[in-house]
């Protein structure tokens, strides 16, 4: 079994026989690998808490040819991300973060500018005293990053820019902005106010740092997230379940 080392992300897990745990890691330079850490439940584990959600550092593993599942020889935390678990809103938006990723990629495509992304976006949700934006950012930066980055600033139909129209309607079947005239045989479109379409042209371009900066009221925080999970859902063809959690708060 050759031996891997790459920087790394846990971005999931779950418990395997008596002692062990199936970690999920967003690695930069072999992407998504899903790897064994044996006896990591025992009390005395060589592991200790490394491996808790969110946990960044550097992970050395045995990768087992032609497997998807392989063996964690050592992983050395840099990044501990405690506060992202000590906080209920955080975690949920944080587990939108990594599950968004999980869902997003195949295993084993590395994919380092993503791995950069998912990295800047735990260290803002951890400083961030609006972390809601953190996620809503990070959204629009998944979806160019995916290949699918909808139009914002005009009508896909007639080209018409979106500082001359009212009325308009998103739609993520189509991929973006409708018009009042153009919107014959859209099925999934969804209203937006104007507050909300600025922030979502503006946000896509931005450090996620820098949403800090931007002052929502909390209604159309909500109305920019209802947004971009619709057209999250669309490109990963399911709803992520963090975001129905967040819901709920």
């Amino acid at each position: 079994m050759p031996l891997q080392s790459t920087e790394a992300i846990v971005i999931a897990g779950h418990d395997l026989a008596e002692a062990d745990r199936i970690i999920v890691f967003y690695t930069r330079g072999q992407g998504k690998v899903r790897a064994v850490a044996e006896g990591a439940r025992r009390l005395r584990s060589r592991f200790g808490g490394s491996l808790q959600l969110f946990s960044h550092g550097h992970l050395v593993y045995f990768e087992r040819p032609n497997k998807t599942l392989h063996k964690v020889n050592e992983f050395a935390v840099t990044r501990v991300h405690q506060v992202l678990r000590e906080d209920l809103d955080r975690i949920a938006l944080a587990s939108a973060l990594a599950e968004s990723v999980a869902l997003g990629v195949e295993e084993a495509e590395a994919f380092p500018d993503l791995f950069d992304l998912l990295a800047e976006g735990l260290d803002a949700l951890e400083a961030s005293a609006r972390p809601a934006l953190i996620l809503h950012g990070f959204t629009l930066h998944l979806l160019r990053l995916l290949g699918y980055r909808p139009e914002w600033g005009e009508c896909l139909h007639c080209r018409q820019p979106a500082e001359r129209l009212t009325r308009v309607l998103l739609s993520p079947i189509q991929g973006g902005l409708v018009c009042e005239a153009c919107q014959d045989g859209v099925v999934d479109g969804l209203p937006v106010s104007a507050e909300v379409l600025g922030f979502l042209r503006g946000a896509g371009g931005a450090r996620l740092r820098l949403l800090d900066r931007v002052t929502l009221p909390p209604a159309a925080v909500e109305e920019a997230g209802r947004i971009l999970q619709a057209f999250l859902r669309q490109v990963l063809g399911r709803p992520l379940r963090a975001a129905e959690f967040l819901s709920r708060l």
